[in-house]
């Protein structure tokens, strides 16, 4: 009996969860309490995919013992020893443990998703100004939420009243039901979406040119995004600006200006300018006609914060979408490199180890033949994960002949206890329902409210509600994962097998017969249904119709809005290219370097000037090496490979002309002509 693989596990999503929440949360701005509660939601609802293979096999061994004779040895010592050839699971730990556990994250998940985090998340959009008013708002908000659940609590209570009567284990199960069933309804939905998103999101990422496409129609939607946001907070900051001319330094209401003022940009605080009166002697009746209320500021504050987070993520989610529409367009234009070696026009990030251990050759082989390849691969083998996942949902409730996938596969571990291919299976099955109830989480946008941004600039309201979200599926998934894998006696009718800890400890949804009988056994078979209509993208049909814009391939206003982000992606770069000192020292390092190519050469020879000195090898989009030494490039060492022809078609037939100069002054003119027309291609 050891725990050290529980402890190696828990470390290890520990590390991993904090990982994940430093890439979404910023550490140094949003509150500690906020990111600490967000932290526990987060590792307590990822516990599960530790616990439960833990549980099944420990489940398993308890089997075996009470299905396999004990046999008393009684030759040792006078002392009868029993001896049983059920073999302890590697990962066993003491029985006492397991329960605590899952009453620890089980009820913590609960206290988190109905009580603190909504408490908080009212918190959070509170626009008041004291702490007491923010806990009034809280309180108030929370009791118009609760509200509707105690309504549905209420009916359920009736109806378990007439049926039955009620004390206080039945009183539990009631709630347990309640908060399950709401958890499962979510749940079914989530996976719905997440089973065919996860797969084809990477499969058509492997199509490099389709992922292009999808770039541009989505930049084309975040810039207007974008410009929107832009427009709201200025003209938010536009009001406060009248309100902080109105209100004083002496008025009561400053000091909520201040608060406000105090959460603008720097740029505009610096120029705000101060009212000359600001000491002047408080007139209630001449001041208080134009000034606002103070429910009003309570409301511009909010918007204010509001509008400030709507605007740094969508700035934010613009400048990565930016930077990836470069790395695809790069990817692409190199799939049809025949030099095997990736040319750059904009510099990308890449990871610490690509940095240190890849050099032109080895990026191109891994961004276009090893990433393509993979993703398919993977994608694949998710495709038939989700197939399984499908099939079993719809036949789990088929007790002879079982029908459901996995429990086939996991009784014929059981059969033969075999507790390592038992917690790879309960493994890998229950990371991959997580994963896509998570990945649907997290990729959900409501309102352009709720979203989890990258690189640190997901608002403190949209951690909350990742966190409320992902609670309540906890309970869900296990309950599902145990009835695909008839481990639950009340759907498999089955009173011969071994109950799991966390069967025990939660019970059987069981008091209400609707729920126990039909909803929990055939709600689950809606999954199809929502699966077919995600693959065939009926939603985005339906979004389209009515206007909101959606990527339809064969659309006008698709290819519209594609061209339009094409364009988009194209004044960037100009952008850069016109803004980076580094990339105007090198288009310098260009021309002195062809200066003195001319000025060793003759005349004769300078029709082929730039073929001599540039790589002979070139990419189809347009560019050439000019530094043979050097294997990965940007667009900062990068001339047009036009250059070489145009030059030659300007000059080919001014030759006898040139030959009735002087030698100095026609080097001369070679050379200006070469630098403006450089100049004008390299930055135009």
């Amino acid at each position: 009996m050891s725990a050290l693989p529980l402890v190696l596990e828990v470390s290890s999503l520990f590390i991993i969860v904090f990982i994940l929440l430093h890439r979404y949360a910023n550490f140094q701005q949003q509150n500690k309490l906020i990111l600490i509660a967000t932290f526990i939601s987060w590792y307590f609802s990822f516990m599960i995919v530790i616990l439960l293979p833990m549980d099944i096999s420990m489940t398993t061994y308890r089997q075996c013992l009470r299905d396999t004779p004990v046999i008393i040895d009684n030759q040792t010592d006078n002392q009868s020893i029993p001896i049983t050839k059920c073999k302890e699971p590697y990962s066993i730990i003491s029985p006492k443990y397991l329960p605590v556990l899952w009453r620890i994250i089980y009820w913590t998940s609960q206290a988190l998703t109905w009580l603190i985090l909504p408490f908080m998340q009212s918190f959070c959009q509170s626009g008041e100004f004291s702490l007491s008013g923010k806990i009034r708002g809280a309180l108030i908000s929370n009791a118009i939420y609760y509200g509707s659940y105690l309504a549905i609590f209420g009916l359920l209570l009736i109806y378990v009243a007439i049926e039955h009567n009620i004390d206080g284990p039945k009183l539990k199960v009631i709630g347990i039901t309640a908060s399950n069933t709401w958890g499962l309804f979510l749940l079914v939905l989530l996976l719905g979406y997440a089973l065919v998103a996860v797969p084809r999101s990477l499969w058509l990422k492997s199509n490099t040119s389709f992922r292009l496409k999808l770039l541009y129609f989505k930049l084309a939607k975040l810039h207007s995004e974008k410009c929107e946001a832009e427009e709201q907070l200025e003209d938010i900051l536009n009001e406060i600006r009248t309100i902080a001319e109105k209100i004083r330094y002496n008025h009561p209401y400053r000091s909520f200006v201040d608060i406000i003022v105090s959460k603008c940009p720097e740029s505009f605080r610096n120029g705000l300018r101060r009212n000359v009166e600001d000491y002047s002697d408080y007139n209630q009746s001449t001041y208080d006609r134009d000034i606002p209320s103070e429910k009003t500021l309570v409301k511009l504050h909010y918007a204010l914060i509001k509008s400030i987070q709507i605007k740094d993520r969508t700035s934010n989610e613009w400048y990565l979408m930016v930077e990836e529409a470069f790395q695809v367009e790069d990817i692409l234009l190199n799939e049809s490199n025949s030099n095997f070696k990736f040319m750059k026009t904009i510099p990308f990030r890449r990871n610490f180890l690509m940095d240190k251990i890849c050099n032109s050759t080895l990026e191109w082989f891994y961004y276009c033949i090893f990433l393509k390849y993979f993703m398919r691969f993977v994608s694949i083998l998710l495709t038939c994960l989700t197939i399984m996942v499908i099939w079993s949902e719809m036949t789990f409730f088929n007790k002879r002949p079982v029908l459901s996938l996995f429990a086939i596969f996991l009784n014929a571990s059981r059969t033969t206890y075999n507790y390592l291919s038992i917690e790879i299976i309960v493994f890998m099955t229950i990371t991959y329902l997580s994963f896509c109830a998570y990945f649907a989480i997290f990729k959900i946008r409501i309102f352009n409210y709720y979203y989890l941004a990258p690189n640190h600039h997901t608002s403190e309201n949209s951690l909350i509600f990742s966190g409320i979200q992902i609670c309540r599926l906890t309970s869900p998934l296990c309950y599902n994962f145990l009835g695909l894998v008839h481990l639950d006696s009340h759907i498999t009718k089955d009173d011969n097998i071994v109950e799991t800890q966390f069967t025990s400890i939660m019970g059987h949804m069981d008091v209400i017969s609707v729920i126990s009988d039909g909803f929990n056994l055939y709600f689950p078979m809606l999954i199809l249904i929502l699966c077919l209509a995600n693959f065939f993208n009926l939603g985005g049909h339906i979004l389209n119709f009515f206007g909101f814009e959606q990527f339809i391939g064969d659309e006008e206003v698709t290819q519209d809005m594609i061209e339009d982000g094409k364009n988009l992606v194209k004044r960037e770069k100009r952008l850069i290219q016109r803004n980076d000192p580094e990339s105007q020292n090198r288009h310098r390092e260009v021309v002195e370097r062809l200066r003195n190519n001319y000025s060793s050469t003759s005349i004769r020879s300078s029709n082929n000037l730039l073929d001599s000195n540039t790589d002979s090898r070139e990419i189809n989009f347009g560019y050439q090496q000019t530094d043979q030494n050097s294997s990965s490039i940007s667009f900062k060492n990068l001339v047009p490979s036009s250059l070489p022809s145009y030059v030659s078609s300007k000059f080919r037939g001014n030759f006898l002309e040139l030959r009735a100069f002087s030698f100095l002054r026609m080097k001369f003119n070679v050379v200006i002509y070469l630098k403006r027309l450089s100049l004008f291609l390299l930055f135009s």
